[in-house]
């Protein structure tokens, strides 16, 4: 009995413990990255109606062709440029967080198998000395 608790449970046990813990501390650090992401940004709306220079007259004319044809020319140059501003950094604190979180997940297999392990042998010692 005790044969096949320290051989097969004991080391099975460890394995779903640390899998359980490092899936929560790979989930905790993933909400504390995007968490310290900012919100996304405000886009101006562009003006979609026609600019004055092309009201059509009551002869269904527009009144300055050349100005209308600059207009819109000069309208898609600007929705075609984009500026996009780099994203902000994370703090300190946040990059502490998440970094020990992921760390955590790193190494929450080993560590459980090593507790595992440690528990046998002072299970194991234990009944020895008795």
């Amino acid at each position: 009995m005790d044969n096949i608790f320290f051989r097969l449970v004991l080391p099975l046990v460890a394995l779903i413990v640390g899998g359980y813990v490092a899936r929560h501390a790979f989930s905790e650090g993933m909400h504390t990255v995007i968490a310290s992401q900012p919100g996304p940004a405000a886009y101006e709306s562009t003006r979609i109606g026609p600019s004055p220079a092309c009201q059509m007259e009551s002869n269904f004319q527009v009144r300055n062709p050349l100005q209308c044809q600059m207009e819109m020319r000069a309208s898609r140059e600007e929705s075609l440029v984009f500026h996009a501003k780099p994203p902000q950094g994370m703090s300190k604190a946040q990059s502490e967080t998440a970094s020990g979180w992921f760390m955590l997940a790193a190494l929450a297999v080993p560590l459980s198998l090593g507790a595992a392990a440690l528990f046998a042998f002072l299970l194991f010692y234990a009944a020895r000395t008795e």
